[in-house]
Parts: C-alpha cells; structure tokens; sequence
C-alpha cells in the first residue's frame, strides 16, 4: 500500500506535463475550426469540406508535436506536414488529419 501514494504523484506529475494540443484550421470562407486533444489522433476526418484550407495554428504538446493533413478520408494521400506555430498550407480541400 505504501506504493500507492509515489505512484499517484508521478501519474499526477506525467499528466500535467502532457498539455493538450491545439490546432485551429481556417479557410478561405472566413470559417475557423478548432481541435484539441493530449495524445495522438489517429486519422480523424474533417466535418467540413466545402472550402480550401489556407493557414492551420498548430499548439503542440509533450506528446504530439507534428500535424499531417491528407487529401482522402482515409490519411493515405499526404498534402502537407506541418509543425508548431504557424502554417501557410498549401491552398486545397483536405478531407482528414492526423496529429502525433
């Protein structure tokens, strides 16, 4: 039982150093869409897809720091790859992401 107190602290500890990830993707209608998460997200799908994708913010986090946008709902067709801060993606319609 004596374990039990360390190992809480530390899961504590490690939780608080996994902070959520941000990503903002905005396009060219004036429409921003926010996402957030702490771990990966696997391949998810983009709930719009009637406009270019022009610029995505990227926040990452301890343990995702990398984004991927494809042109397929399935993350098989690569578009552009882009990391913390800033990004001026290629102009296009992407229809899913990853962040990891």
């Amino acid at each position: 039982m004596h374990t039990a107190l360390p190992l809480a602290l530390l899961l504590s500890a490690y939780a608080g150093l996994a902070v959520a990830w941000k990503f903002d993707v905005s396009y060219d209608d004036g429409t921003t869409l926010h996402f957030n998460g702490h771990t990966n997200s696997g391949c998810t799908k983009f709930k719009k897809s009637d406009a270019d994708v022009n610029n995505v913010h990227f926040e990452g986090s301890s343990l995702a720091d990398t984004f991927e946008l494809f042109h397929d709902e399935r993350c098989h067709d690569l578009g552009y790859k882009g990391k913390k801060g800033v990004n001026n993606v290629p102009t296009g319609q992407y229809a899913s992401y990853k962040v990891y």
